[in-house]
């Protein structure tokens, strides 16, 4: 299985082990990719070249280029990062926002229907939700319809060297059911209803959208070429 995991801190703290014990819990033979903050590329600047003239011209695309390669030849992808201010770290987001070219209402890739994701937070006792939300959301409006969260709350156990047994034992524990309930898992199929919901929202618009245009755009281009809409 190929896994392509992006860590939203450098830090080797909970949620590195966290990360860590999940990915030596799945079967063996794994090839895993890893990307850090100093991977993802700097804010989005708003310069819609990626929707008005393709991705390859994003100012960032020599950093985003081989972290969408990397997830389109996952077969899962493992968000790992802690909650910030309740919400998903800067690093995280400005990813997401990188990505939103590939969302259903823009040009999705059909690879990215198969594929598995998992969601792994923790936080100093404040709930881990909304910041599981972000990735979640983004994930899903790219297509994916199989995403498993799971997220710790560490109260004061902030640093690994200094975890009380039971909480250690805890993290053990969640990070071997979530592994196991991962390792059962085949490529989909189908979409999921929310999914295919989004998904068929989509075509109408572009189907709504392509009257209008004398040419097509990059979006409904892209789709006319996966035979989702007719010209």
């Amino acid at each position: 299985m190929k896994i392509t995991v992006i860590n939203g801190t450098p830090v080797k703290g909970v949620t590195y082990l966290m990360k860590e014990e999940f990915l030596s819990y799945l079967s063996g033979g794994n090839e895993v990719t890893e990307f850090y903050p100093k991977d993802i590329p700097p804010f989005c600047i708003g310069c819609k070249n990626c929707f008005i003239r393709g991705e390859e011209n994003c100012p960032h695309a020599n950093l985003m280029n081989p972290i969408w390669s990397s997830i389109m030849q996952a077969d899962l992808l493992v968000f790992a990062y802690p909650v910030y201010v309740l919400r998903a770290p800067a690093s995280i987001k400005s990813l997401l926002d990188h990505m939103a070219v590939h969302w259903t209402v823009h040009r999705p890739e059909t690879e990215i229907f198969k594929k598995t994701a998992v969601i792994i937070t923790n936080s100093v006792g404040a709930p881990n939700g909304s910041a599981q939300k972000d990735v979640k959301t983004s994930l899903q409006w790219m297509g994916l319809s199989k995403i498993y969260t799971c997220g710790a709350g560490m109260m004061g156990d902030i640093f690994v060297e200094k975890m009380t047994p039971k909480h250690r034992k805890m993290l053990e524990n969640k990070m071997l059911k979530l592994a196991t309930k991962v390792s059962a898992v085949k490529p989909r199929k189908h979409m999921s209803l929310k999914v295919w919901l989004l998904f068929t929202m989509a075509k109408f618009q572009h189907k709504m959208v392509l009257k209008s245009e004398i040419e097509p755009s990059l979006d409904n281009a892209h789709y006319i070429k996966k035979g989702w809409i007719k010209s």
